[in-house]
């Protein structure tokens, strides 16, 4: 954990030039880029590098994904808007859980929390990868309630290429999260992992049930329900 001033100018430091970075190469907006910022910062001064490089895992990763074969969603109506470039309300929706868990690390110093930080984050990562690669599936989708035939990015839908890359990016998450000392042990990286595509699968249902939620609230859901997983079952 990191407490020391000298430390909070290196996370102003690293998240300033982090954000420029994704800002420049179009991952994300000005807008994206400051709230980003905002939450790096927090995430390094509560959880120190370790912490912040989970979070880089799920943008860069997520970024990479959403341009995967972006010609092809673009042209089918179904691809991120702004060249896939990710907002403010973006950044918040996908992380807000994950700062809000690294926050309550600095006054418990409860690995529980921390585990349920890296569990949010690898839902967020594991919910655009079912997403990115799942619009790419040649198979037309199905509905995650009723298995019904639906149209690519229809809220709710599932295919067999966006599950599995979802249940990679879950366990990529979950063992970068073991690698950098934030989880206890296997037992905990396999509780994380599979909180994290469990959230994915509440985001496919809130989807398919009440679509009118929009996509920011069911990213928050999603990741509040790993964590949530995390916290109750660690």
């Amino acid at each position: 954990m990191v407490t020391e001033s000298g430390s909070l100018i290196v996370a102003l430091l690293v998240t300033g030039v982090f954000a420029g970075l994704a800002c420049a190469l179009g991952m994300v907006s000005w807008g994206g880029a400051l709230g980003g910022f905002v939450v790096g910062v927090i995430i390094y001064v509560c959880l120190g590098p370790q912490g912040f490089a989970v979070l880089a895992l799920f943008v860069v990763g997520g970024s990479a994904l959403t341009r995967l074969g972006y010609r092809s969603k673009e042209r089918r109506g179904i691809a991120q808007p702004y060249h896939g470039r990710r907002g403010a309300r973006n950044a918040l929706a996908n992380c807000g859980i994950a700062v809000l868990c690294a926050l309550l690390v600095v006054p418990f110093s409860s690995e529980v929390f921390s585990a349920a930080f890296v569990a949010s984050l690898g839902a967020a990562f594991a919910d655009t990868a079912e997403s990115e690669v799942g619009q790419l599936a040649r198979r037309t989708p199905r509905l995650i309630t009723t298995l019904r035939k639906v149209p690519p990015g229809t809220d709710g839908a599932i295919s067999m290429p966006g599950t599995f890359a979802g249940l990679v990016a879950a366990g990529l998450t979950a063992l970068l999260g073991l690698w950098l000392g934030l989880l206890g042990g296997p037992g905990v990286t396999l509780l994380v992992a599979g909180a994290a595509f469990l959230g994915t699968l509440a985001d496919s249902l809130l989807g398919a049930l009440a679509p009118r939620l929009g996509n920011e609230l069911t990213n928050v859901l999603c990741t509040l329900v790993a964590a949530s997983l995390v916290s109750t079952l660690a």
